[in-house]
């Protein structure tokens, strides 16, 4: 399976989603691998410091980004891909080959502007790849569900996107885990939180449940 996160803008806490998913599914015990298209390359250093065994491939141009995937996807149960900042002919690549495309959004107004370019472009892909990828809004960095996030809600409606019911709050045991080269289910009870808001992600996105509700 290859799942895709992508913006349009940044400062949304792709990378935070992208380590941690993949992360968490290599420890229920699935192969995973990381395919890095975004130039900064933030994702390929916290997850080879956090999980060496998480295979990482990089690609800067789609014909790259083709021949990564068709590589990875034979030798792991889950492809990560993360999209560079901005929807540009890599990130329409990333698109056409995934199977869930993942659009983090902080709730403001600038993000709910964004919405619309990356829905254009989720369209653009199911139109020639016969409905695929499925496309999902999460909302990260949230600190409450306000008046923002009701109208993020509505937009996404209209436009045809769904929005997961799981959401990732702004907590400084994710900050901690980047600054600590690990993620918040491996940093036991103090991040016993956050690891619950990670879980229910993550089983709404791929449908696994985690091993164990215990932390650390």
């Amino acid at each position: 399976m290859i799942l895709v996160f992508t913006n349009t803008k940044g400062g949304v806490g792709k990378s935070t989603l992208v380590v941690h998913l993949a992360v968490w599914l290599f420890d229920q015990g699935r192969s995973v691998a990381l395919l890095e298209t975004d130039l900064l390359r933030s994702c390929s250093q916290w997850i080879a410091e956090a999980e060496p065994n998480v295979t990482i491939r990089t690609a800067d141009t789609p014909e790259e980004c083709l021949a990564a995937a068709k590589e990875l996807t034979t030798e792991h149960d889950y492809v990560i891909g993360d999209g560079p900042g901005g929807l540009d002919d890599v990130s329409r690549t990333l698109l056409l080959l995934a199977d869930l495309a993942v659009f983090p959004i902080t709730p403001s107004i600038l993000d709910l502007r964004s919405v619309s370019q990356a829905t254009a472009i989720l369209r653009f892909a199911q139109g020639i790849n016969a409905g695929r990828p499925d496309g999902r809004l999460v909302l990260n960095k949230m600190r409450k569900r306000g008046k923002t996030s009701g109208e993020l809600l509505a937009a996404a409606s209209d436009l045809g996107i769904g929005v997961t019911k799981s959401y990732v709050r702004d907590l400084e045991a994710y900050r901690d885990a980047a600054q600590q080269g690990t993620v918040v289910s491996r940093m036991g009870a103090r991040a016993a939180q956050a690891t619950a808001e990670i879980d229910a992600l993550v089983s709404e996105l791929v449908g696994i449940k985690p091993r164990s509700t215990a932390y650390g």
